[in-house]
């Protein structure tokens, strides 16, 4: 399946929230969709499969620092390289505006980002005990671009 990635448009919202819907257990509604893809202190990302959006990734930034909010791809297109494109795209972009440094949090059961973050250089920092539920830590990562 070819794949482009590119940078979200409004047009977008509908095909990222239909994204969510498949990966994420409380997904965004679509106002908050809408603001990230306008904000200016926001870029959001897409990933397609011709017109179907496949996956997205979003990040906020202040001045050199970044911090990713989001990124999810189709169950089924996992594990094939479509996030890591997302990820290059996203930090391609941070770069063009002077970000430095990018960080996340994950929760630690997630091992398929896990493995993604640590690929594109992420180093984990520190942990939140107990930040998503009883047993359920997040894991901080941070990296320099």
């Amino acid at each position: 399946m070819d794949i482009t990635i590119r940078k979200a448009g409004i047009n977008d919202v509908d095909g990222i929230m239909s994204v969510e819907r498949t990966g994420i257990s409380h997904p965004w509604d679509k106002a908050s969709i809408e603001t990230t893809v306008k904000d200016d202190n926001k870029v959001c990302v897409v990933a397609c499969a011709g017109e179907k959006i496949t996956g997205y990734i979003y990040a906020s930034f202040v001045l050199d620092e970044a911090e990713i909010g989001n990124i999810c791809v189709l169950p089924e297109l996992r594990g094939q390289g479509v996030g890591r494109k997302l990820m290059g795209e996203l930090l391609n972009i941070l770069k063009s505006v002077e970000v430095t440094r990018i960080f996340l949090e994950v929760e630690s059961d997630n091992e398929g980002a896990i493995a993604l973050y640590e690929k594109c250089g992420f180093v984990r920092y520190n942990e939140r005990k107990d930040y998503y539920g009883k047993g359920r830590d997040a894991l901080l990562y941070s990296c320099q671009i």
